[in-house]
């Protein structure tokens, strides 16, 4: 009855949020609309620049209003606010919030032996003809400038930044050198997007909640793809290792590994169309303390 109660609250506190969300954008984007300026590419980088602000306002009046305390009410949150379509006229907002910590840090490779073993291992599965040297190439990208580096690909490409790898495009420019030195394409085959995320270099953990099927068998390398697809579904909210449905070997591999069972950072993807112009933002934001990071900007 308690657990029913805690869902019902959270579920209005949800809902509230969502109606929120939708009249402050929508009376922004109104009153945007009535500035009449002349240009359009500079309203129209206002008006996202809006929807932005009064995006991030509402995530910190949500979290004040406490819809996000355990992993049950941010398994319903990001169920019912997961996805957010707005129109005001010929201006289209979709807002999607998705957790940020289903997938891997890749920038945490280099301060562990376990992931740089597990994810030369998970390569293999793709042929990728030298692991090695793709991990090294990784790792040479996120630890900053150093004297002398495992790889020739500053060498190369020395205006690639070397603290740690930001984004999907970063990543790119490392996977096209990787396979121009090694002539192999297999590493394209890799699923990155549905792996890792882009966080700094001492965050390890992932929430178990909401790990996809491809980093259950990164972690797990022995389970099919139709286990995996179960475990990553999402019809049960896991508490701890022993809600996961692991043999003791299992769990003995998985625990070698950061896994956490709440989480609260989510990802928040926000595309804004009018006519033919398209913005596109997305930034992570923690509900603990109220604080967006890794903001992307594209228009």
């Amino acid at each position: 009855m308690v657990l029913m109660q805690r869902r019902g609250v959270a579920l209005l506190i949800t809902l509230f949020f969502i109606i929120a969300i939708t009249a402050a954008v929508g009376i922004s984007l109104t009153n945007l609309k009535k500035s009449g300026d002349a240009l359009h590419e500079a309203r129209f980088l206002l008006q996202s620049g809006a929807v932005l602000e009064d995006v991030i306002t509402l995530m910190k009046q949500a979290d004040k209003l406490g819809a996000v305390a355990d992993a049950d009410s941010l398994s319903i949150f990001l169920l019912t606010a997961g996805f957010i379509p707005l129109e005001l006229k010929e201006l289209l907002v979709k807002i999607e919030v998705t957790s940020a910590m289903g997938h891997l840090n890749i920038n945490a490779l280099s301060q562990s032996k376990v992931l740089q073993e597990a994810l030369i291992e998970y390569l293999a599965r793709f042929n990728v003809q030298d692991a090695y040297y793709l991990s090294d190439l990784l790792i040479d990208s996120m630890d900053g400038y150093k004297n002398s580096y495992k790889t020739n690909l500053f060498d190369e490409e020395p205006e690639l930044y070397r603290e740690r790898i930001v984004s999907r495009r970063h990543l790119d420019k490392i996977l096209d050198f990787y396979t121009k030195e090694r002539h192999d394409g297999a590493v394209n085959l890799v699923p990155w997007n549905d792996l890792i995320r882009y966080d700094e270099n001492n965050i390890t953990t992932v929430d178990a909640n909401y790990i996809t099927p491809a980093l259950w068998q990164f972690y797990l390398p022995g389970i099919e793809e139709e286990r995996a697809l179960n475990m990553a579904a999402g019809d049960v909210t896991y508490h701890t290792i022993d809600d996961l449905g692991l043999s003791p070997d299992e769990k003995i591999h998985l625990s070698k590994h950061t896994i956490g069972y709440f989480k609260p950072t989510v990802h928040v993807d926000i595309e804004v169309r009018e006519n033919n112009a398209t913005s596109h933002i997305a930034f992570d934001y923690d509900l603990s303390t109220k604080k967006g990071k890794y903001f992307e900007f594209g228009i």
